[in-house]
Formats: C-alpha cells, structure tokens, sequence
C-alpha cells in the first residue's frame, strides 16, 4: 500500500518497486512513483515502529504503507544521462543515480 497525495491535475504514469537508487557513497532499494509533474520516493518509515510491534503481535490490524519521504519536481531536472547507471542531475545541483532502464525511458521522453 502507498500513502501518498497528489497535487492538483497529477496523475500517476508508473510505480517502481524495488528500485536501486544511490547518492554518492548511499545507496537504497527504495519505491518511486513516476507522476506526470515529480518523482515520489516512498519507504515504510521507522516513526510506525510502535505500530508495527503490535501488528506482529497481532494487537491490531495495522495496515503497513509506504510513506513518501523525497519528492523532485520534473521541472527541476536539468540532466538524464546514461551510463552504468542512470543520471538525473537537478537545477539546484542535486544528483543520483537509479538501475531502471523503463523510468528512464520514461523521463527521456
């Protein structure tokens, strides 16, 4: 499950599970959503810990969803590359590099 609004006239064009994403020396097997105006990274996040304890110990029925922690609006992309892997390089500067030959088609176009 994805917890995750959208912004006015945004529509989901395609989610990415298990994609491999690295920044630098960091590196994450993470969820993006490719939406038709950003890039939505999605993990389940620690801060439900409690919650999570007692869904193991079948305390409550907690359904687990993927949050979104980072988002980079298309608008803001001022570079894809490909190599090893592919390179989206931001307006502000900001980079990674992701695995996923379909995204990048997807963003090329």
């Amino acid at each position: 499950m994805y917890n995750l609004e959208l912004m006015n006239n945004e529509e989901v064009i395609r989610i990415f599970d298990e994609i491999f994403v690295k920044q630098n020396k960091n590196e994450k097997i993470t969820t993006i959503v490719l939406t038709n105006k950003r890039l939505l990274f999605l993990d389940y996040l620690i801060e439900n810990e409690g919650l999570e304890v007692l869904r193991i110990a079948r305390g409550i029925n907690y359904i687990k969803t993927k949050e979104l922690y980072f988002q980079i609006n298309l608008s803001d992309v001022k570079n894809i590359s490909k190599n090893k892997y592919h390179k989206i390089v931001c307006k502000n500067g900001m980079s990674f590099e992701f695995d996923d030959d379909e995204l990048y088609k997807l963003l090329k176009c």
